[in-house]
């Protein structure tokens, strides 16, 4: 095993890549919640402005009706008082034209009998040839009582063709009986006029609509748009009074944000709005400016922090290779002497405190300078390299080290493992020596590399006058001259005192 992956630190450049990580990712998302909280505030500025602008506007709407209204009062008070005699309708013809010409919001004020047909109007011409016997606001005062204002649906205008509202009420007779109706027509086309008075944009519109869902009006002025129904937009069933109206359009499916505000004496409410792409443009224009920004400095964040990171892993990496080859032995790749005793000072310590045992292998090539002497010095550098790899192979326990103790020699420190384990290891490792079949000329008699190991075991003391770590090399040391002295290539264990 290698013994020195534990001396590699922690990677710092993964922090960092990290921690830069984290850095863009809360430039990004706090920028990314200031751009939604001002996308909202902008959306909830231009709802308040249009639900405004459509209050104000649906006021415009009331006091056209409210004038409309004063109007039927005075000339139902005119004919129930004066009646429809040729004279009284004759000074009635003069009331409505003076009354009405100079009134742009009312196309005509008409006067029908209780069978429908015109008696007069302020559009002169008409008298008798018209019939509203079979319109709504006609059979709603022929079968209601009450004397208050009806505002009826578009209908087209009885005295020409055009669209027009209908704001009237009942005439009695002397005796209460139903005597007719006083009707004003206001054209829509007039609130489609006064609206374009006012700025939504080249993509906003302002819509006049019945509670019922009808389209009243319109700016810009569809004429198929006129009489149409948005009873069944769900959005519209849900504004009881005002607020905001986001919504795509039937008539030209332009997406708009907007103000709705119903009135609270006709039934009638305006819609307000603008494009939403129109409206958003500017907010849209910085949003795209500001993510540029953004992006462009956590890119050159990430760059940089990803070069940094790279260039501190680069150096870790070389401080680990240093660090290992401060350790390592240079030839067999094994931990060198300082790294040994500093393990070996280790493990006596801690098994000093845990009362565990710690067993040593020291390990010398049979004649080692007699190989160098017949093969030379690089073979025995060859020599050792495949000698500590057969080691290495046999030291597999996490805590095991295998180490060059100086020359030919190696040592293996076995931490927690008695006396027998510590024999089969080191008779593992010289069987493999001697299968390896290396040859030898001056090994006697086999002719082939051996090894010789002596193994030591102790449990350790805290009392260092009692046995420290240099009595076990040495009864280690001892082990390993019996084993020559007994004829090589074998393995000779320090007896317990």
């Amino acid at each position: 095993m290698t013994a020195f992956a534990h001396i590699r630190p922690k990677s710092a450049a993964r922090g960092l890549k990290a921690f830069v990580a984290v850095v863009c990712l809360v430039i990004v998302g706090l920028e990314g919640w200031r751009d939604w909280s001002e996308r909202e505030q902008e959306t909830a500025r231009i709802s308040a402005e249009t639900v405004n602008l459509a209050k104000s506007l649906v006021q415009h709407a009331e006091d056209t009706f409210e004038v409309a209204d004063a109007l039927l009062v005075d000339v139902v008070d005119r004919v129930e008082m004066g009646g429809v005699l040729p004279n009284a309708v004759k000074r009635l013809d003069t009331f409505l034209v003076e009354r009405v010409q100079s009134l742009q919001r009312i196309k005509a004020l008409s006067v029908y009998g209780d069978d429908g047909f015109l008696l007069t109007s302020s559009l002169p011409g008409h008298r008798g040839k018209a019939s509203v016997e079979a319109q709504t606001f006609f059979r709603h005062h022929r079968e209601s009582t009450s004397s208050d204002w009806f505002l009826g649906p578009l209908i087209r205008d009885p005295l020409g063709g055009d669209w027009v509202l209908t704001l009237s009420r009942r005439i009695d007779k002397p005796d209460g009986s139903f005597g007719g109706v006083v009707q004003a027509s206001i054209p829509p086309r007039y609130f489609a006029n006064f609206f374009g008075r006012f700025d939504v944009g080249t993509q906003g519109s302002i819509t006049l609509i019945h509670k019922d869902g009808t389209i009243l009006s319109r700016y810009p002025y569809i004429e198929r748009a006129i009489g149409s129904s948005i009873s069944n937009d769900p959005l519209f069933k849900e504004k009881r009074g005002s607020g905001a109206y986001d919504y795509v359009s039937p008539f030209d499916n332009v997406a708009r944000m907007g103000g709705y505000h119903r009135n609270h004496i006709f039934p009638i409410g305006v819609l307000a709005s603008v494009g939403r792409d129109e409206a958003l443009a500017d907010w849209n224009r910085e949003f795209v400016f500001r993510t540029v920004v953004i992006g462009l400095l956590v890119a050159t964040l990430a760059t940089l922090g990803w070069a940094l990171a790279a260039e501190l892993r680069r150096r870790e990496e070389t401080e680990a290779e240093l660090s290992v080859l401060a350790v390592t032995d240079g030839l067999t790749g094994l931990a060198n002497r300082r790294m040994f005793d500093k393990q070996l000072e280790t493990e006596w310590l801690r098994a000093s405190r845990e009362k565990s045992p710690v067993s040593l292998l020291l390990i010398d090539v049979d004649q080692f300078k007699a190989y160098n002497d017949i093969y030379g010095h690089p073979a025995g550098d060859e020599c050792l390299r495949t000698l500590a790899k057969a080691v290495a192979s046999a030291a597999r326990r996490p805590g095991d080290l295998a180490a060059r103790y100086g020359g030919e020699e190696l040592v293996v420190l076995l931490p927690d493992l008695d006396e027998v384990g510590a024999a089969l290891v080191a008779e593992d490792i010289r069987a493999k020596v001697e299968a390896l079949r290396m040859r030898h000329e001056a090994s006697f008699p086999s002719r082939i590399l051996t090894v010789s190991i002596g193994s030591a075991t102790r449990i350790p003391s805290l009392d260092r006058s009692r046995i420290g770590p240099a009595d076990l090399i040495a009864l280690a040391d001892d082990a390993l001259y019996k084993a020559k002295q007994d004829g090589r290539n074998r393995v000779a264990t320090a007896k317990a005192a």
